[in-house]
């Protein structure tokens, strides 16, 4: 376990338990409420595969903050995780237990919600300030502009491990967040590139692939064993070791290798094309005047690949129809960077939703 304080001091409205379950990391924080707003006052960061039951971790988390400070205690709790959920009860697709929070509530003796994690960062979007570049960055249209956010729908996707998709709905007076399982979609290739990954994808998979296994840290060794089998990749210091590192590992390394290596360049450059490529259609569907946030690891730390050339730019104002480019270049469009906005946002969902 690692333990991480931030701020153990300060005055604040309201204390509250959150967490966010990932398949390498459970992250368990107590964050302070202030106004409308929430810091994090102490974290701690479990290995997801050393947890068989998640009552003890959240146990811990709170005799540490405990011992810290006795008047550290949380008033209610929420839990996010990569899953279905259903009657507060979260079905993980990446761990082998699962998360039942009527459960936990009962153990822990205070109201404990379960949501999906993308769910969470819905919520966690409406904590972001937008004048904080720490916070949130702002993609620049091709013409120059960066349109203001209106009252109006907000899309957030995100690839991470997987390509997780939600949205809020502005009903006139306030947002509602909603789940979605838009990461599911068929992917559609747009250009000879993504034609070729699509087959590939197709005779190794056997099906039509969901746009998760093309945008996605699994959909970079995908399009990792794309390059290798059909001789895209070169036989270098850099290449090998990727291929000698472990899977999940391998989508860091090819970023890290691309700003001198071609052919992990033009691996980055495909999968930008093809996130903005999902990014537009998703937008068109939606029409996200309030704003498309791009969250989850891959968009923050290489960034410089969705602003390189304007590439991310150049395939999102795309569409057939030109009635439809006009609206697109009206979007907003950002990269989250606050890494910790899965726990702001099951802070600001227990708010919401308890009751």
């Amino acid at each position: 376990m690692d333990i991480k304080w931030c701020n153990e001091t300060s005055q604040w409205d309201d204390i509250i338990l959150a967490g966010d379950i990932g398949g390498t990391n459970t992250n368990l924080a107590l964050l302070g409420q202030v106004g409308s707003g929430f810091e994090i006052i102490v974290e701690c960061v479990f290995p997801s595969k050393d947890i068989t039951n998640l009552l003890e971790p959240l146990k811990k988390t709170l005799e540490v903050a405990k011992e810290k400070n006795p008047q550290l205690v949380p008033t209610k709790a929420c839990i996010c995780g990569a899953g279905p959920v259903n009657e507060n009860y979260c079905t993980l697709t990446n761990c082998t237990w699962d998360i039942d929070g009527n459960q936990l509530s009962q153990d822990l003796g205070i109201p404990l919600q379960v949501i999906n994690d993308f769910l969470a960062i819905s919520y966690g979007v409406l904590t972001l300030d937008h004048s904080d570049p720490s916070q949130i960055h702002p993609l620049t249209h091709l013409d120059g502009s960066t349109p203001e956010p209106k009252n109006s729908t907000k899309l957030v996707v995100g690839p991470g491990t997987g390509l997780g998709v939600s949205y809020l709905v502005w009903d006139g007076s306030r947002y509602i967040p909603s789940s979605s399982e838009g990461g599911h979609m068929t992917f559609p290739p747009y250009d000879s590139e993504m034609k070729e990954l699509a087959e590939y994808m197709e005779r190794t998979q056997g099906v039509p692939c969901g746009a998760e296994l093309f945008v996605s840290g699994t959909g970079m060794g995908y399009i990792y064993n794309f390059y290798k089998d059909s001789g895209k990749a070169p036989n270098n210091e850099a290449w090998q070791k990727i291929e000698d590192s472990e899977p999940r590992n391998r989508p860091k390394l090819i970023s890290m290798a691309s700003d001198s290596d071609e052919a992990a360049a033009n691996l980055m450059r495909l999968f930008t094309r093809m996130l903005a490529r999902y990014c537009s259609d998703a937008s068109a569907l939606l029409l996200p005047y309030g704003g498309l946030y791009l969250a989850g690891g891959i968009a923050g730390k290489d960034m410089r690949w969705f602003e390189r050339d304007q590439l991310f730019m150049q395939l999102f104002e795309k569409n057939y129809n030109s009635n439809i480019r006009p609206l697109l270049k009206k979007v907003p469009v950002y990269i989250v960077k606050n890494y910790s906005i899965s726990l702001h946002g099951a802070a600001n969902a227990a708010v919401h939703l308890i009751k």
